[in-house]
């Protein structure tokens, strides 16, 4: 039979509360790791299809839809918006 020992945590009992100030801060450096995030995996998958053997139009057309969104995000984030869609496999949002 083995023992286990119970060790209290120093939040055990301890009520955290957010001021409305910390939330908006934090919601607002979610929003932007989210852009940036966004804005690197658009780039990243440009690369992706520029790097496919053959050239092919289907794989120049991928990434210039990905380069596409990868502009569009960056102008809305030097504008100030926050909006972040996701984009699904055509490189639509």
């Amino acid at each position: 039979m083995t023992m286990v020992i119970h060790l209290p945590r120093h939040s055990a009992g301890t009520r955290v509360q957010l001021s409305a100030r910390t939330l908006k801060q934090t919601t607002l450096a979610r929003d932007g790791i989210a852009r940036q995030q966004a804005i690197e995996n658009a780039l990243s998958m440009a690369l992706y299809f520029v790097r496919q053997p053959g050239n092919t139009a289907a794989n120049v057309w991928a990434a210039t839809a990905r380069t596409n969104r990868a502009f569009t995000l960056l102008k809305q984030a030097s504008e100030g918006a926050a909006t972040v869609k996701p984009v699904n496999a055509t490189g639509r949002a």
